[in-house]
């Protein structure tokens, strides 16, 4: 006689645990995990050795106090004695709504929003170099984990100071993406609110001009106009003319010298105008001037374009449109006066440098590039480096290093383009 044996569906508690595996087996929830254990213990050490202060953060909730005040905005500091506001009225705004909380509270809000920021948004650069730039390579924790350990000590800075880079790179991973999936009005709008938080990635407009993206800039450009009259309901049509006024007055003010000459201000350290100043330019011009500069400028511009057009020719398709894009977001601390934490900025570019590093076909010749520029660029470790560190800030490492990897980036990307691809 047969036996029939009657299975009892799975209670919740049963099911729970293989739930639980299922998401941590899921790529890239590790990943994700990990990062926020991290974050909440950098969070925890910060308040047990009371050192939350979110500095960067006090001058951005100050402004939107002062704003809801009728106070001013720039011209005056906001928490610390250094702390001058030098973003656009707009922002103020938004930070307006952080002012409504206690300092705590709001200042743990940021450091969440950078939190998130950091592990969607190397989640998203992950996929993106692996599925667009390398043609679908398959996922794995080593390269993403390489990387995150690469940055973390900007990381930590940018925790620490509670500044709004690496929401701003999000912002345009996310609008990116949204190019890329043919939304250009999406992708317009978020790309024109990042240029308004911060003008420097105007350098994207060139970029739209060559590429023909011609809707893409229309919308960008009208989101960048209502962004600058949005402040008019506050300040009224004068006040907000003032205010712009003053807005564009720091930021020339802050950006006044972009050549480091000596003195403990290391942040001009880092451009790349430095870096060719002290290896040619100081022999021959002295003291350095804006026509250095400009040139400089001009030069990089020049060949950039050329590599814009270069791609063009090879081809004409929206890979080579999103490398350029953020090739372009990596350079942006290079060329103008920054903290150490603005190079999270290039955290796209070392992505894939740590990619095809790892690839066996480049491994050879190309690890003995990649482990230096890393170096440079992250490795400035201070209480594992002690005097060396010190030395890494006054040669301007971070600077040389970013822009190194950046070309080599660019050197690994013409290879590439000898074999066609598939992907568009």
């Amino acid at each position: 006689m047969d036996t029939v044996q009657i299975g009892l569906p799975r209670s919740s508690t049963d099911r729970a645990p293989s739930q639980c595996m299922g998401f941590w087996n899921r790529y890239p929830n590790r990943f994700t995990v990990i990062l926020g254990v991290v974050a909440l213990l950098l969070f925890v050490l910060e308040h047990v050795n009371g050192r939350f202060w979110l500095n960067d953060f006090r001058v951005y909730y100050g402004a939107g106090s002062s704003l809801l005040q009728g106070e001013p905005l720039y011209g005056v500091a906001h928490g610390l004695g250094t702390g001058v506001f030098k973003y656009a009225p707009l922002l103020a705004l938004f930070y307006a709504l952080f002012a409504w909380l206690p300092y705590s509270v709001a200042a743990s809000l940021q450091y969440l929003l950078i939190t998130i920021a950091f592990v969607d948004g190397m989640r998203r650069i992950d996929r993106l170099v692996r599925e667009r730039w390398l043609n679908g390579e398959q996922a794995s924790y080593v390269p993403l984990f390489i990387t995150a350990l690469v940055g973390v000590v900007h990381l930590h800075r940018e925790l620490h100071l509670g500044n709004i880079n690496m929401m701003l790179l999000w912002m345009l991973v996310v609008a990116l993406e949204a190019l890329l999936q043919d939304r250009p009005l999406r992708g317009g709008m978020i790309l024109g609110l990042a240029i308004l938080a911060k003008p420097h990635f105007l350098v994207l407009v060139p970029l739209l001009a060559l590429r023909r993206k011609w809707k893409l800039g229309g919308v960008v450009l009208i989101t960048i106009a209502f962004g600058l009259l949005v402040p008019t309901f506050f300040f009224g049509w004068t006040g907000n003319i003032v205010a712009h006024s003053d807005w564009l007055q720091a930021m020339s003010s802050h950006n006044a010298a972009l050549i480091y000459t000596g003195g403990d201000d290391h942040r001009a350290v880092n451009t790349i105008y430095s870096f060719i100043h002290r290896a040619v330019f100081q022999y021959f011009i002295d003291p350095p001037s804006t026509v250095e500069v400009v040139a400089i400028l001009a030069v990089i511009a020049l060949f950039i374009g050329g590599f814009v057009l270069w791609n063009r020719k090879q081809r004409n398709n929206d890979r080579d449109f999103s490398f350029e894009y953020l090739l372009l977001v990596g350079l942006v601390p290079c060329i103008t006066l920054t903290d150490t934490e603005h190079f999270l900025l290039a955290l796209p570019l070392v992505t894939y440098l740590v990619h095809r590093s790892l690839h066996a076909a480049d491994q050879r010749w190309l690890l003995a590039f990649t482990v230096p520029l890393l170096f440079a660029y992250g490795g400035n470790w201070e209480d594992a480096l002690g005097p060396l560190s010190d030395r890494s800030v006054q040669i301007g490492a971070l600077g040389i290093g970013t822009f190194g990897i950046a070309i080599l980036c660019s050197v690994l990307w013409i290879r590439s383009n000898r074999i066609p691809s598939t992907v568009s």
